[in-house]
């Protein structure tokens, strides 16, 4: 019975490249299956998706590969299986179309079927092509000589007793000329001799019935990387996938010693940056590796193993933080709430925390030894006081839909009961901060964690592209505190019973201060890497920090630095004010350019009040004391925290409503252009006084 699936048409022109569809490497959505009904493939074409590669498993179940008919791969295309020769004949004429795909097989009722993937074949698409089934080794090399054509498709079949084969070739002349091979009957040994020997790379796989392959290889004008495999579980074939960032251009399935095995050719489907990041991390570690990295409401700059679930390890504490911290912005804890925490540790191993030693200690303090420290006993606080159901119900609601909190941080129960999440999860969650979801405590959940540049080599990368550009190193240094970071990284030593395998993560947030007509105009980006089942725990960690990490942000960093010059203004916040209900905050009105006014304001400060503005040049010290630091033994209010150093004091007496403004007027001088200050408001009530963020400023024309 005929079965047919056309999909979607497009009214406007398509002009495709001379390459074909397991030629052309541009990063596309795609699909891969394994003995699935027809109805599953054509509700996968209805999803904008068109077949690659099409493999009859049974006369009803396929294996199949698809890619995104989009862009440089779209087009008009027609599939059909259970069809005669002559039927295959008559729907070529009437859709003006050339095959790709040829499968020939028997129906189980000894007729001799076609199952087949075409597509237009008119105006720049058109092709000279042929067609043949039921012939024999030779009549194809006579057929290849006779047509001056090339392979795109052959496979062997057993028809009445006989090993025949169809094949698909078109004319090898113009664009379409390449430098091929094509071999019957060969070992995969042969076949790794020949893609060597030729040059070549893997374009069509067929598997036969001895264990031996038929294949066709060519040199691409324009070569992609690319990987086979055979032998290969479907869960491994996923693995390969998504550690080359490849997409499948041919699935061969079988059955060997009772199993189901893949043989798959795959493609390079990465862009150059999140290419170059993968081959670095695959050549360093053997385990499995992924990288991302994208704006925040924004495109996609590296994307590696997104969408894989992982061990995340101490990483994952970002989830506990970003729910904790949701709580105290909807009102049911604040920053001050005492938590309940037993600090003691399990002899072995001894980073599981267990349930002895109990203490009490502000929540904002258990999140910054959790987060700055990655203080296990501090993480299983947070879990008991809010509830693991509760903490998983956050991940869902953010729409972090892989992430899974399974286990107590630490703990060896990770062996049989890992947690799980995605690189692409976590940038849900920063994506979802940085849009509100933590209302006024965005500043406090990025300040509770590692938030120096000097970290992770951004401030190194920082000063090469700086000093590349020929930057003056007083604008690298500008630069450099106009750039914020947050982030958590984690790694487990694990095993059971059998080797020791290592698991590494790390992820976070960055500010970088791109210049838009001579202001200072932020993007954020959330970016990360991990490594999983890795044999060795150095060369695991080198994947991410040197070879992931800051290679993913160089080019952005030095784009960034490419925007900037002498005429800049910018202000940037720095920390987070203390206080409950609302915490102290310092906002500004205007920018400071030279011959202007710039407006301070402490908001939410005490009624009818003193309130000083602060201003200073460090954020490192302050009299020979480091910052940032406590102000809670001279008389703050719990959590304050002194940010910057304070030379200069502007006073006011604050409004019913706890407001202060200090207006800060910047002469007309240009000696002022590139100068940067910091500030910081102070509140002062009847028992104790109160911080607000701080803000670094930098004058501009």
């Amino acid at each position: 019975m005929l079965r047919s699936l056309l999909t979607a048409l497009f009214a406007a022109t398509v002009v495709l490249p001379a390459q074909d569809l397991r030629e052309v490497s541009t990063p596309a959505g795609h699909y891969y299956y394994g003995g699935v009904s027809a109805a599953t493939l054509s509700s996968i074409a209805s999803q904008g998706y068109r077949l690659v590669d099409l493999e009859v498993r049974t006369p009803t179940t396929f294996d199949a590969t698809f890619v995104q008919n989009t862009g440089s791969y779209q087009s008009s295309w027609w599939w059909y299986y259970g069809i005669t020769a002559a039927q295959v004949t008559s729907h070529l004429a009437t859709n003006n179309a050339r095959l790709i795909d040829l499968e020939a097989y028997e129906d189980g009722a000894g007729n001799l079927r076609f199952a087949c993937v075409m597509e237009d074949n008119t105006g720049t698409n058109a092709k000279a092509f042929w067609w043949y089934y039921g012939v024999s080794g030779s009549q194809i090399s006579t057929h290849l000589t006779n047509n001056n054509a090339r392979l795109v498709d052959v496979d062997s079949y057993e028809f009445n007793g006989s090993t025949v084969y169809d094949c698909v070739m078109i004319r090898n002349t113009g664009d379409d000329a390449r430098s091929w091979w094509y071999y019957l009957n060969v070992s995969p040994t042969t076949i790794a001799t020949n893609l060597g020997n030729n040059s070549a790379q893997l374009y069509h796989l067929d598997r036969r019935s001895n264990g031996n392959y038929n294949c066709i290889m060519l040199r691409n004008p324009t070569p992609a990387g690319f990987w086979w495999y055979y032998g290969k579980s479907l869960s491994e074939v996923e693995y390969y996938v998504g550690r080359n960032g490849m997409r499948l251009i041919d699935i061969e399935s079988y059955v060997d010693n009772g199993a189901r095995r893949y043989a798959v050719v795959g493609i390079n489907n990465s862009n150059a940056l999140t290419t170059t990041v993968g081959s670095a991390m695959r050549s360093r570690t053997n385990g499995n590796v992924g990288a991302f990295m994208e704006r925040i409401n924004g495109g996609n700059v590296v994307s590696l193993n997104a969408r894989t679930t992982f061990e995340p390890a101490s990483t994952m504490k970002t989830l506990h933080h970003v729910h904790a911290m949701r709580s105290v912005n909807l009102g049911t804890v604040t920053l001050r709430s005492p938590i309940n925490v037993f600090t003691n540790y399990m002899p072995s191993p001894a980073s599981c925390p267990i349930d002895t030693g109990a203490t009490s200690e502000q929540l904002q303090t258990v999140l910054r030894l959790m987060m700055e420290n990655s203080d296990n006993a501090r993480t299983q606080a947070i879990t008991a006081h809010f509830g693991q159901s509760s903490i998983n119900a956050t991940a869902a609601a953010i729409g972090m839909s892989d992430t899974s909190l399974n286990h107590r941080l630490g703990c060896a129960v990770a062996v049989t009961n890992p947690n799980r999440t995605t690189l692409f999860d976590l940038h849900t969650l920063h994506e979802r901060v940085a849009n509100g979801y933590l209302g006024s405590f965005r500043d406090n959940f990025y300040e509770l964690m590692l938030d120096s540049v000097s970290n992770l080599s951004i401030a190194a990368v920082i000063n090469a592209e700086g000093a590349s550009l020929g930057l003056s190193s007083t604008t690298i240094a500008s630069f450099r505190n106009f750039t914020q970071v947050a982030h958590k990284g984690g790694s487990y030593s694990l095993s059971n019973g059998g080797p020791q395998y290592y698991h590494r993560a790390e992820y976070g947030w960055i500010s970088l201060p791109f210049i838009s007509n001579d202001v200072i105009t932020p993007r954020e980006y959330s970016f990360g890497a991990f490594v999983n089942d890795a044999d060795n725990d150095s060369e695991a960690s080198a994947a991410i920090y040197t070879d992931a990490i800051p290679e993913m942000l160089r080019p952005t960093i030095r784009s960034a630095l490419q925007s900037w010059n002498n005429s800049l203004a910018g202000m940037v916040s720095i920390g987070a004010g203390c206080g409950s209900p609302t915490p102290y905050s310092q906002t500004v009105l205007g920018l400071p350019r030279i011959n202007s006014t710039v407006t301070y304001r402490g908001n939410n400060g005490f009624a009818n009040s003193l309130a000083i503005l602060g201003i200073g040049l460090s954020t490192t010290m302050w009299s020979g004391n480091p910052l940032p630091a406590s102000v809670v033994p001279f008389g703050g209010a719990a959590g304050c925290t002194a940010y910057n150093d304070i030379l200069i004091n502007e006073v006011a007496i604050a409004s019913a409503t706890g407001l202060a403004s200090f207006p800060v007027s910047i002469p007309n001088d240009t000696g002022f252009i590139g100068v940067e200050w910091l500030t910081q408001c102070y509140t002062f009530g009847p028992t104790n006084f109160r911080t607000s963020n701080s803000y670094r400023a930098i004058v501009g024309l």
